[in-house]
């Protein structure tokens, strides 16, 4: 169950206690992966009758003077429930900058206190902050991160925290993020007149939204024709709209703002294509949902995806910030109906493990081998 009040084990039933997990991170509604698998997180860990969930915001994107208010109201009581003990276990959804700084001091509150802590990472530029500060502030950051157990998306970002945080092996455990796997999927018609495409993620350089726009511009013009792509996110809306019109992409391309999880998927059911070139990334949640809907993925092999799409076999793998190899590539796919359409299927299935329900199973299990004895 999740509670808007402190959670008390006497209080919540008849019969053992749930574990009380405290879960940390952004508003709900706010655009991005991160919230994406927080709302997971707390769904399905809400759907157990094991497992009471304490859910406490530390940011949003908002005005900066409710930012702040957020930030210290939120960090004042998740401080609360940790100094009472009113939870078990402290799961907190983390990034890098201000984010990693919020969450050090809770999870340093929590060791205080003897509570165990969970730090579940999602910035693919963690290196990059870390590495910037000065040293003795590194030296802070370390000690305010050094949770019982920190969560990466893919193995080869282990190496990130154990290297940067001190922190020993068996202390960083690899999850991948969860997706929620429709229950069906379209047909998809490997000889419709229009092929759509998805671009889901933050209109910034690094994932690749430019670089994509590029890439369209360059395409055959018979396969520029067919291609709808769509554009939705958040971020410089009208650099992405200018960049658009600038390469007379008009007919081809929509641009959308940032789009909740209804239209998301009204989109997905209807493209063939999801589209992310990033420089760096975590695991996507955008690639996992178009996965998970029977597209066909095409990326870079970047974070969490290297090991998630196989070139040729789930999806296509093009170069960092190369627009004519993925033109080269949206080409290809365009002229080549059945391999596309065969590509999105083999996505669906690739993505199974990652169900949502399973994940949740694996983290309480994770909860519990922290607090036995």
């Amino acid at each position: 169950m999740t509670s808007s009040g402190p959670l008390r084990g006497a209080d919540l039933g008849s019969g053992s206690a749930p574990l009380r997990v405290l879960v940390v991170g952004q508003a709900a509604g706010t655009p991005g992966g991160i919230s994406s698998v927080q709302r997971l997180h707390v769904r399905f860990l809400d759907a157990r009758e094991d497992v009471a969930v304490r859910v406490v915001t530390t940011y949003d994107e908002v005005g900066l003077a409710r930012r702040l208010r957020l930030m210290v109201g939120g960090i004042a009581r998740a401080l609360t429930l940790i100094v009472g003990r009113r939870v078990d276990v402290v799961h907190l959804h983390v990034a890098k900058g201000l984010s990693a700084l919020r969450k050090g001091v809770l999870v340093a509150a929590a060791r205080a206190v003897g509570i165990p802590t969970v730090l579940h990472t999602h910035a693919g530029a963690f290196a990059e902050w870390f590495d910037g500060l000065p040293r003795p502030v590194r030296a802070l950051v370390a000690r305010l991160l050094w949770a019982d157990r920190v969560v990466v998306l893919a193995p080869d970002a282990r190496a990130v925290y154990t290297s940067r945080l001190g922190l020993p092996d068996d202390r960083v455990v690899v999850l991948a993020n969860p997706v929620e796997l429709p229950p069906a999927i379209p047909e998809r018609d490997p000889h419709a007149e229009h092929v759509g495409g998805v671009f889901l993620g933050r209109f910034i350089d690094r994932k690749g939204v430019f670089d994509l726009i590029e890439a369209v511009a360059a395409l055959q013009a018979d396969h520029r024709e067919r291609l709808h792509l769509t554009l939705a996110g958040h971020g410089d809306v009208d650099a992405v709209r200018r960049a658009v019109a600038e390469a007379g992409l008009e007919r081809t391309v929509d641009v959308r703002t940032w789009i909740g999880p209804e239209e998301r998927d009204e989109l997905l059911g209807d493209a063939q294509l999801l589209l992310l070139p990033s420089w760096w990334e975590g695991l996507p949640m955008s690639v996992l949902e178009g996965m998970a809907w029977g597209l066909c993925p095409v990326v870079t092999p970047v974070g969490g995806l290297a090991t998630l799409v196989r070139d040729g076999d789930n999806g296509v793998v093009v170069g960092v910030h190369d627009p004519a190899a993925l033109a080269a590539a949206l080409d290809k796919l365009l002229s080549d109906d059945e391999v596309r359409v065969h590509l999105g299927a083999r996505a669906r299935e690739s993505v199974t493990p990652y169900g949502a329900a399973v994940w949740a199973d694996r983290l309480v299990g994770l909860y519990r081998e922290l607090l036995s004895p």
